[in-house]
């Protein structure tokens, strides 16, 4: 073939060539690119695909993306780039073109623990306290579905009262949550170089804000999971500023057991029968849905953790097991069984139960007891809570029991130990606490001082309540009457003031869950317990009475301090007012401390409110 005619062949294949590249690029200018189908790949990074595993999509689906597997980690998320920028939620409206999928993974956290030292204070006047403890977070599980981490915190606590005495309580307790179901916002905050237990360490500081106004900012290391100090700051109020502040230092961490079968306890309240739980076990993970139903006459109260507090007020209830699990149906019921003290009850008998045992908590005081043979007394009157197990089921029972309760008082005085008891009948004790609603039990500058004043009056008017005052009296002055022939108003009173400070400091936010909760002296007399203000009307009441019953001619008064209260007397043929501190054995009549004489008597925030 000559030269020229293999150039014409070579022409003529190389047109043909040419017309079917222009055909195929005509073709894809006619077909819409969001109406295709392209092509998925995977990059696990290390890790297994498992589940659903698309290998197409058509611009505009929603993808349900693969689940993965990997040794000791969790899948974060698929991205569109290997430098793990670009991360893809499934959603391919507005894509087009073949795309492949990388993992990114984090360490799964769970049964990891760490536990952190705790330091801190609350300013509140003379009130202010410091803490101290300890804090250990366990990761339990992690649930994909709520991208989030089932946690426990174990605390434990110490309180010390800056100002009263030595007086201190260590309280501890466990809490369980979704990390993810925190109420709070956050904002990262840069990096910083901390000193730590592990020496200096970069860190991720993120800033959270909760809904009460309080900040807490975490330092977080920018190369593992740790946390390495913690700070939570609430401060609140204007003229009178207080603040709570906490700081939690990073000391170890660890692993602990994982839970392969969670248990989960339901507890039934009266008249309350649940459904929906299939086993008394089930895996982590799980999704449960409880529905409460009552029996006629009886509403709902609500679903409560093992803590008791509010989780749900709709009759069912739905979540993902995270650990073992406590929950108790509530009733509405302020009571479900009244009986009386002294008198041998059948358990059995009285709930319905057959062959229950019953654990016994005393709700204003805190002991419990056991019953296994369904027989049972109670010594004293009060509140009870009863914890029943009958044939593989659990129960839940508030119980009234009505009659006296004996509370002893011991204190010294001048060199001497005194003791009296008093029988309070708990219905008269009920009485006391329903006479003003919570909101009543405060005022401020802004309202009538004689309501304030009420608090002491009314423990020597009231019908119900001026029995045990003057029984009270008659036995405090009795027992003086051992050591003293005659008794001088300065002794009397410094007796007085000593019986209150005797009486265990308790705050309001910890005992009565109010920030502010004035007591009846009788109600102190119950509890055993007060803070500034219940002591203080407590001293006052007692110190009227007294003055009344020896015909003495001293005067009283409560006295407002800013975050405190104390009593004064002003003693026959004196023109001044002596402060009474009734929180410490440090002081005496007329003993001013330190934070207070700023105040007394002639500051700008301070009132006195005599006694009639």
């Amino acid at each position: 073939m000559s030269s020229s005619s293999k150039i014409m062949i070579a022409l003529i294949l190389a047109i043909l060539s040419l017309g079917v590249v222009m055909y195929i690029f005509a073709d894809d200018l006619l077909t819409n690119p969001y109406e295709r189908t392209y092509q998925i790949t995977y990059e696990p990074n290390g890790g297994e695909l498992s589940g659903n595993i698309p290998e197409t999509y058509t611009p505009g689906d929603k993808l349900y993306l693969p689940s993965a597997y990997k040794e000791g980690e969790l899948l974060a998320g698929w991205y569109l780039d290997k430098d793990l920028t670009i991360e893809f939620d499934g959603k391919t409206a507005g894509m087009y073109g073949d795309i492949k999928l990388y993992a990114a993974w984090v360490i799964n956290l769970s049964g990891h623990t760490i536990t952190f030292s705790k330091s801190g204070y609350y300013e509140r006047g003379f009130n202010s306290y410091t803490l101290s403890g300890y804090l250990t977070c366990t990761y339990l599980y992690y649930s994909e579905a709520k991208k989030s981490y089932y946690i426990q915190n174990d605390d434990i606590t110490t309180y010390t009262y800056t100002n009263i005495g030595s007086e201190s309580y260590t309280e501890a307790g466990s809490t369980a949550y979704w990390g993810a179901e925190t109420d709070r916002t956050v904002k990262y905050g840069g990096t910083e170089t901390i000193k730590t237990a592990q020496g200096l360490v970069e860190c991720d500081v993120y800033i959270f804000t909760y809904p009460n106004g309080g900040v807490e900012k975490h330092w977080d290391s920018v190369d593992s999971w740790i946390t390495y100090k913690m700070e939570y700051t609430y401060t609140y109020g204007t003229i009178l500023k207080s603040e709570y502040k906490v700081t939690y230092t990073y000391i170890s961490d660890g692993m602990t057991d994982q839970e392969i079968e969670c248990e989960l306890d339901i507890y039934e309240g009266y008249n309350v029968t649940v459904s929906g739980a299939s086993s008394s076990t089930y895996s982590p993970g799980q999704q449960i849905s409880l529905t409460a139903s009552t029996a006629d006459g009886t509403a709902f109260g609500g679903w409560y953790d093992e803590s008791l507090n509010l989780i749900s007020k709709n009759e069912t209830y739905t979540f993902i097991i995270g650990g073992p699990t406590v929950l108790y149906a509530f009733n509405s019921n302020q009571y479900d069984l009244t009986v009386a003290s002294d008198e041998e009850i059948d358990l059995d008998s009285l709930t319905g139960l057959k062959n229950g045992s019953y654990d016994i908590i005393q709700v204003d005081t805190g002991a419990e007891d056991t019953s296994m043979r369904g027989l049972y007394t109670f010594s004293d009157g009060g509140s009870y809570r009863i914890e029943a197990e009958s044939e593989g089921k659990l129960y839940f029972f508030n119980l009234k029991v009505t009659g006296d309760v004996d509370r002893t008082f011991t204190w010294k005085y001048s060199g001497h130990e005194y003791t009296v008891t008093l029988g309070i009948d708990y219905d008269d004790y009920l009485y006391a606490v329903g006479y003003y609603a919570p909101d009543e039990r405060w005022t401020d500058s802004t309202n009538n001082y004689s309501h304030d004043k009420s608090f002491v009056i009314l423990s020597y008017t009231d019908e119900r309540m001026a029995p045990y005052m003057e029984e009270l009296v008659d036995k405090l002055i009795a027992e003086l009457s051992k050591q003293y022939r005659s008794i001088s108003e300065t002794t009397l009173l410094n007796y007085l003031l000593a019986f209150t400070q005797y009486i265990e400091y308790q705050s309001d936010e910890e005992y009565m869950d109010l920030e502010e909760y004035w007591k009846f002296p009788l109600e102190t007399l119950f509890d055993q317990g007060g803070d500034c203000e219940d002591t203080s009307i407590l001293f006052c009441a007692l110190a009227h009475q007294s003055r009344e019953k020896l015909g003495m001619d001293y005067k009283t008064a409560i006295v407002l301090l800013p975050s405190h209260m104390a009593g004064a007397v002003k003693l026959s043929g004196d023109r001044a007012w002596s402060y009474c501190e009734t929180t410490s054995t440090r002081y005496r009549v007329g003993d001013v401390p330190s934070d207070m004489k700023y105040y007394f008597p002639n500051g700008w925030d301070c009132e006195i409110l005599e006694i009639a």
